[in-house]
């Protein structure tokens, strides 16, 4: 396998290009686009000529921005021999040979050769879909000759370092024999599993022929992403049932570079965990195996009131803390872990931990309880191979929660009006907020209290202004129902569909670093959240409760607006729009589905949905109707199993369409014809 990060990858990020004339001779009139704005750009052109052989751009030239020359990255490095990858995760471009890793992130002037930082005069840019470089910075990065001649406008570019003369090559000039055979795409057709979560935890790819390249791709410790090059992708777009507690789905999709089809499966993780990957004899195979660790430590202190815990293991151990009640416990669960410690452990000298043990929670999970006789807080941390977590004397009192039933217990220890309870409901930020009809510290106390299960991560008590609000931060998208009981009041934390009859998931498309397409001065990521919103707002008294993916300029991860749209949802709308880059006659609105293997003709299905959107969008906007389309390459819509859609509004590379969809007027009845045939959709149709 090659090393991580060695891929020939760039990503052409989408956003749109609106190009008047480029003209390859002594003038360039065209359009920039980047930093989110056109910019008109007119100069003299300037030439590259790579060791005394002129290289022609075939499509972006180089420009010269504050002063600076900037190159097209991906066609000089592969003159000079160099690799380049992108990581859209960190918007960092890798420009790699065999003496150099050279990063450059997108927007600033810090640069990292071989691990030492180093500073440019402009940042590399992303203009007009493609990734460009300032020559300078490039030439002290790979230590290679640039000079420049202002008389022809010039960039002459050597490989051999600050000398002038041409250096003879160390290396045979004649071809090699390539590694990886010019054959037919192979097809990636199955993914093979672990047979239960307590057998060995391997996991393997296979395909129907030789496979002879493959890499993985870093992107974070919660995931495992391996790519194959020629490579068609004959696998379901999700997987679910893994029988792992490691691995908690698998993904997969085909994507090209250059015109060859390479496949991605994606591992997702339950947390941090060791692992290789190898290959089978007969290259048919990648096979990922995850190591188990072995806890060969554990002691239980106290020191000043504060009674520590700490493992010491010979890998990353992936531990999940959470807390269970009567009695009350925290619980530390280790996946693919063994534990070679005892399992008892002394609590003589501790303030809070009453009880303490260890054990197999099953054949493959390793498990600690503390037991507590009183209300606790604690903190924990996991770093090579030791985990640390420490409890001290809560601030909260009079409150417990029940993680079976996600309700939140408060003893009567002072009158409460629950009717005149406030809501604040900020899923899109992460939580939710009850704010109580005035001071409650002297009964419910301050603090956190620390839940960890897939609904409530954790749970804050804080006065202020003579207000106790009481913030849930929330795993899932959540609705609190508040009553009162015969010992006090309780909060329960419900499924939204437990609520209401008709649940919307609201999807305003791109968002953060993810601007999206652009192109005639319009901004993808801006107007999908305008019409969002503007959405939101006219089914305020539909009957239809609508939840947002963002309200702001925020980018959630794609598969995590798919997983709420399954968790809570009964219909999710995604908004974007189109381009075509330098084709502007494309024009028109589509939407997007995909079918479902849970498709019910008795109720709402996706391709249902499809069809009353697209039908409302063009009587109301006039526009070409590009019909509807089945998309099997898309996550959103590959990774929902409830009726998912994604609308394409238009062509912002198309200067007709553009004009249109900029007037707010416009944005406006685009936004009523989707509220309209949402309402349409719920109210006819089943949802559930």
């Amino acid at each position: 396998m090659k090393s991580r990060f060695k891929r020939l990858l760039i990503s052409t990020i989408a956003i749109g290009m609106m190009m008047t004339t480029i003209a390859y001779a002594k003038n360039v009139s065209m359009n920039l686009v980047y930093d989110g704005k056109t910019h008109a750009y007119n100069a003299s052109e300037v030439k590259i000529n790579i060791d005394g052989s002129e290289l022609v751009p075939e499509d972006m030239p180089p420009v010269i921005i504050d002063g600076r020359t900037m190159l097209p990255m991906r066609l000089i490095a592969q003159k000079l021999g160099c690799e380049v990858l992108w990581n859209e995760e960190t918007k960092q471009a890798f420009v790699m040979n065999d003496d150099y890793t050279v990063a450059f992130t997108l927007g600033s002037k810090k640069g990292i050769k071989n691990g030492a930082e180093f500073t440019m005069d402009v940042p590399a840019m992303i203009i007009n879909d493609r990734t460009m470089l300032p020559v300078r910075a490039l030439a002290n990065a790979l230590d290679i000759n640039i000079t420049w001649d202002d008389p022809t406008r010039t960039v002459n570019i050597g490989a051999g370092g600050t000398s002038t003369t041409p250096v003879t090559p160390t290396t045979p000039t004649t071809p090699t024999t390539p590694t990886t055979p010019t054959t037919q795409a192979v097809k990636v057709f199955k993914v093979s599993a672990p047979t239960a979560a307590t057998a060995t935890q391997a996991f393997s790819i296979e395909a129907d022929s030789a496979i002879y390249s493959y890499e993985e791709v870093y992107v974070d410790n919660s995931k495992v992403v391996i790519d194959i090059q020629n490579a068609t992708c004959g696998l379901a777009d999700k997987i679910t049932a893994t029988n792992s507690n490691i691995v908690t789905s698998i993904r997969s999709a085909q994507h090209d570079e250059n015109g060859v089809p390479y496949t991605r499966v994606v591992l997702d993780l339950a947390g941090k965990k060791e692992y290789t990957v190898t290959q089978s004899s007969d290259k048919k195979k990648i096979l990922i195996q995850f190591q188990q660790t072995v806890v060969d430590e554990i002691s239980l202190t106290n020191r000043s009131d504060v009674d520590k815990l700490v493992v010491g293991a010979d890998g990353a151990l992936g531990a999940k803390v959470f807390t269970l009640q009567n009695p009350q416990r925290i619980v530390v669960d280790m996946t693919n872990v063994q534990g070679k410690v005892e399992n008892e452990l002394s609590t003589k000298g501790l303030s809070y931990v009453t009880a303490a043990r260890t054990g197999m929670f099953d054949a493959n999970t390793f498990r600690i309880v503390l037991e507590v006789g009183q209300l606790t807080d604690f903190e924990w941390e996991e770093e090579d191979g030791e985990f640390t977590l420490e409890v001290r004397k809560s601030t909260l009192e009079n409150l417990s929660y029940d993680i079976e039933s996600n309700v939140l217990i408060l003893d009567d220890m002072k009158s409460l009006d629950v009717d005149d309870i406030v809501k604040n409901d900020r899923h899109t930020e992460g939580y939710y907020e009850i704010i109580l009809p005035g001071d409650y510290e002297s009964a419910y106390g301050y603090g956190t209290l620390k839940i960890g299960n897939d609904v409530i991560d954790n749970i804050t008590v804080s006065t202020t202004n003579n207000k106790t609000v009481i913030r849930f931060k929330q795993n899932r998208y959540s609705e609190y129902v508040a009553e009162e009981t015969t010992d006090g009041y309780q909060i329960s934390v419900k499924n939204p569909k437990d609520v209401y009859d008709k649940v919307l998931l609201l999807d305003a498309g791109h968002g953060g670093n993810d601007p999206g397409t652009s192109g005639n001065g319009l901004i993808e990521k801006q107007l999908t959240l305008a019409v969002a919103l503007k959405v939101q707002k006219h089914l305020e008294d539909s009957g239809i409760k609508v939840y947002m993916t963002r309200d702001s300029d925020t980018r959630p991860d794609n598969n995590v607006r798919a997983q709420t749209a399954n968790q809570v949802a009964d219909l999710m709308v995604s908004i974007h729009f189109n381009s075509a880059g330098t084709n502007t006659t494309a024009n028109g609105t589509e939407t997007l589905y995909q079918v479902h293997t849970n498709d019910n003709s008795s109720k709402l299905t996706s391709l249902k949905a499809a069809e009353i959107m697209q039908s409302s969008l063009i009587q109301a906007l006039g526009t070409t109707n590009r019909g509807v389309k089945q998309r099997t390459d898309l996550l959103i819509l590959n990774a929902t199993t409830v009726p998912a859609i994604l609308v394409e509004g238009c062509f912002f590379s198309n200067p007709g369409d553009a004009l249109k969809i900029s007037s707010e007027q416009n944005q406006d009845i685009m936004a009523e014809a989707m509220a309209d045939a949402i309402i349409e959709m719920m109210d006819e149709y089943r949802v559930r």
